[in-house]
């Protein structure tokens, strides 16, 4: 129990010198005195001899630490199979060794403890009742781990009240408003899918001249990926590239050998799709055994359906954090603190990074208010994701930049051959 004395009292902590602070209070005693009057005496007794206990509050103690502002709350809600699969364990054993380190530490977040509350799923049908259980609850945010598709379900209840909503995913989340500004509420660890734009720009001034020919291939009929192959041209072009653009009708055709044709003619040395995979698949049948074809990269998440096309380019920013060493580390702490065996380390840094990042905006805000805590979220510098520092962007509610891998397949497996830092587009959808 020291760790919840620590924001409770001002007893000393062993260490000669050092005091542990007491929170501003309206009464004349301290939070744990009025805690020990409402419980009974063996309890007290049995607490006091039992000091290697997990620090799970009491409701007493929650109630006592919200009431008199010592205890801030944040929501957890699962990964998609739950708390018990082993990105549930992993995930959570993140936050609770997070969690353990403010409440063993002397002044904890801005003199607060930071209590983590662990959920059940969300979805759409229960979206707007549990925003306003949290609010009643007091809860300042909510930290996902399921993937960034309930911010759907969220986004039309949050409003400016909040809470807080921080995804630790998020990539394919549309995080923006109407006017093209992002939810005041809303964050996420992951660039937006956008990034790929910004990755491939890079990956070509890497590979190729300036003035090498480029070729972008989109669906005209798709507003998103017409957007993305106009965006992505022009980005080419920014960087001193030449660029053909091919446009496919409404998903298809039923041959590409005149796109093909052209794009070999134009002396292109890569083709970048914003198209289906399966469009990929018969562009790829057509060129592959041509020596002077272009490289072919897609523009999607990698998938299964690609590794049956050799030579294949993808952009993955998870890449990196599945294979970060430095996470292995991190688990091996998770072990020796709370007995538990971090079998996805990627998850585990994303819990412990978006953890960082909202600890970082509590001590700016001084304050449990969602509003104030809001606006200091995009402020955060420096966070550790792993082997990774990341910053946030505020323009875009996400970090400014992430490592990218450039994967390729070959035998049925994504290899990667480069690693770049990319900065997500500042411009929005």
């Amino acid at each position: 129990m020291v760790a919840h004395q620590s924001r409770r009292a001002c007893a000393s902590d062993g260490r000669k010198g050092l005091t542990k602070r007491r929170p501003v209070c309206g009464t004349g005693r301290s939070p744990l005195s009025v805690s020990l009057l409402r419980i009974p005496v063996l309890l007290v007794l049995f607490l006091l001899f039992v000091p290697a206990l997990p620090a799970i509050s009491a409701p007493s103690d929650l109630i006592v630490g919200v009431e008199d502002g010592w205890i801030w709350q944040v929501a957890l809600l699962p990964p998609d199979d739950g708390w018990e699969s082993d990105a549930g364990r992993s995930a959570l054993g993140a936050v609770r060794y997070a969690e353990r380190k403010v409440q063993e530490s002397p002044d904890g977040v801005s003199g607060r403890d930071i209590r983590f509350h662990q959920e059940e799923s969300l979805d759409e049908a229960s979206a707007a009742a549990r925003v306003e259980d949290w609010r009643k609850r007091g809860i300042s945010a909510v930290l996902s781990f399921a993937g960034g598709r309930e911010i759907a379900f969220l986004r039309p209840h949050l409003g400016e009240a909040g809470p807080v909503f921080l995804s630790a995913f998020g990539e394919t989340a549309n995080i923006y408003n109407g006017e093209g500004v992002p939810d005041t509420m809303v964050f996420a660890l992951d660039l937006f899918r956008d990034f790929r734009i910004a990755a491939f720009t890079a990956y070509a001034a890497e590979l190729f001249p300036s003035g090498s020919v480029l070729a972008v291939l989109g669906d005209k009929l798709d507003p998103a990926l017409e957007r993305y192959s106009r965006n992505l041209g022009d980005m080419f072009f920014d960087r001193g590239f030449l660029v053909a653009h091919f446009w496919i009708p409404g998903g298809g055709m039923d041959s590409f050998k005149m796109i093909e044709s052209e794009a070999i003619a134009s002396g292109a040395k890569a083709l970048v799709f914003w198209a289906g995979s399966m469009v990929v698949r018969d562009v790829w049948r057509s060129t592959r055994r041509k020596s002077n074809a272009f490289e072919i990269w897609y523009g999607g998440v990698p998938q299964p359906l690609l590794l049956s096309f050799n030579g294949v380019v993808t952009a993955d920013q998870d890449y990196p954090v599945r294979t970060d060493s430095a996470l292995k580390s991190l688990g091996r702490d998770i072990w020796r603190r709370h007995n538990v065996t971090v079998k996805d380390p990627a998850i585990a840094g994303r819990a412990y990074a978006a953890c960082q990042w909202l600890f970082d905006a509590f001590k700016r805000a001084g304050s449990p208010v969602p509003a104030a805590l809001a606006g200091m979220l995009p402020l955060a510098e420096g966070l550790v994701f792993g082997s990774q520092a990341l910053s946030i962007n505020p323009a875009t509610h996400r970090p400014a930049e992430r490592a990218v891998a450039f994967m390729i397949v070959e035998g049925r497996e994504f290899h990667p051959v480069k690693t770049l830092l990319v900065r997500g587009p500042d411009y929005l959808p």
